[in-house]
């Protein structure tokens, strides 16, 4: 058997295909399945993406037979993504977006724990954990495809289920993102340490994104949003970029799990305004930012697919106790951003949950949307607010 026949067998592709032949002639150096165990190191050659149609597909998840082939030098990815979609065996084939993450970071006042409860005022926690029948939501776990953790945390390290690291190279989190989302979530509350969170519920932390300058690893992101089923029943997405139609194949197979999928607009309002992804799939609740004074934020994306707003201007949230990109150790800082949006609704996402552990992502979205205060601006459909602030008081009654 050829050395292309190899290559492609190992990821269910048979030798005699249009894939291996590519490998014979030089074009791949290799042909790997996306959700296969490990593989190991190999070189970081440019990459891309197929998706290899099956006669048993009605059957089957959408995302399994996505396949990823390394290109070999001198040959161009985005030519031959081009080649290999005609190919009678492809569903489609691409080059994969990068996808970036969401946050505007601003240095904390100087009291910052005193400013930082404006958030949970405006979506009306108080009210709403000082209502008959409010349930924390212990029982839930959110997924926070991110950056990373900083695990050692004093309020953050007796909350998170599990960490886990998609990248090669240390866990720690040198950007701060996640560690930042992840405190908006679920900071431990009534512990004496600045901040508390949202929902009480645990964190599912998986490290995909990388430091600045480092390169987007696709398939460690596509096998982060799989390995979320079966282990949390919302998923917090503070990141986005172009569209993926790998991500919209993979997201449908985690929504038809039945977890709820909270993703941010974006914030490059001012600079085009683009449509982000996984934000504009249809299924996904989309988020953008708030301030103060109910205003959308003048950075937070707009358009049609916008579900609803939530705080996302000066919120102080956990950063890492140690020396990350740009900062020293603070364990706590005051940013901006649809990124710090989107947990505030993943949050009480969470909260709708555990009140109600039986309803669908779909239903949980439409108590989001259904329960939230048009504000100023916010009038119904609106390209800019969608269905309007975010309200938990009301969201859960």
């Amino acid at each position: 058997m050829s050395t292309g026949g190899r290559a492609a067998d190992r990821a269910g592709v048979t030798h005699e295909s249009g894939l291996a032949r590519l490998v014979d002639n030089g074009h791949v150096a290799s042909i790997e399945n996306v959700f296969d165990e490990d593989t190991g190191d190999v070189d970081r050659a440019p990459s891309m993406f197929a998706s290899v149609s099956s006669s048993e597909r009605g059957a089957r998840r959408r995302s399994p037979r996505l396949v990823e082939l390394k290109v070999s030098k001198g040959t161009s990815a985005s030519r031959l993504a081009a080649h290999v979609a005609r190919m009678k065996e492809v569903e489609y084939a691409f080059v994969p977006p990068v996808r970036r993450l969401f946050a505007r970071r601003k240095k904390a006042a100087v009291d910052p724990l005193a400013s930082r409860q404006w958030g949970h005022g405006a979506i009306r926690l108080g009210q709403a954990r000082a209502a008959a029948g409010f349930k924390n939501a212990t029982n839930i776990t959110v997924a926070v495809i991110d950056s990373g953790i900083d695990t050692r945390h004093p309020d953050l390290k007796q909350v998170i289920a599990e960490y886990k690291n998609f990248l090669r190279g240390s866990d720690k989190d040198f950007v701060g993102h996640g560690t930042h989302v992840s405190g908006i979530i679920a900071a431990t509350a009534d512990n004496g340490l600045g901040i508390s969170g949202v929902c009480g519920g645990r964190i599912l932390a998986l490290k995909v994104l990388p430091r600045d300058g480092q390169e987007f690893d696709a398939p460690a992101y596509y096998r982060a949003l799989r390995y979320v089923i079966g282990k949390a029943q919302v998923l917090n997405l503070s990141l986005g970029g172009e569209k993926d139609p790998a991500e919209i194949d993979v997201m449908q197979d985690v929504i038809a799990a039945g977890v709820v999928v909270i993703a941010a607009m974006g914030n490059e309002h001012d600079e085009g305004n683009p449509t982000e992804y996984p934000a504009a799939i249809r299924e996904v609740c989309a988020v953008g930012a708030t301030d103060e004074l109910d205003k959308r934020a003048g950075f937070s994306n707009t358009g049609r697919h916008i579900d609803l707003m939530a705080p996302g201007v000066a919120i102080l949230s956990t950063t890492p106790t140690f020396r990350y990109d740009g900062d020293g150790e603070m364990e706590y800082d005051s940013w901006d951003g649809t990124s710090m949006a989107t947990p505030h609704v993943a949050g009480v996402a969470a909260l709708v949950l555990a009140k109600w552990p039986d309803l669908t992502p779909a239903q949980v979205i439409r108590k989001l949307t259904s329960s939230a205060d048009r504000v100023a601006g916010a009038k119904k459909g609106s390209t800019s607010y969608g269905a309007g602030r975010l309200n938990c008081e009301k969201a859960l009654r």
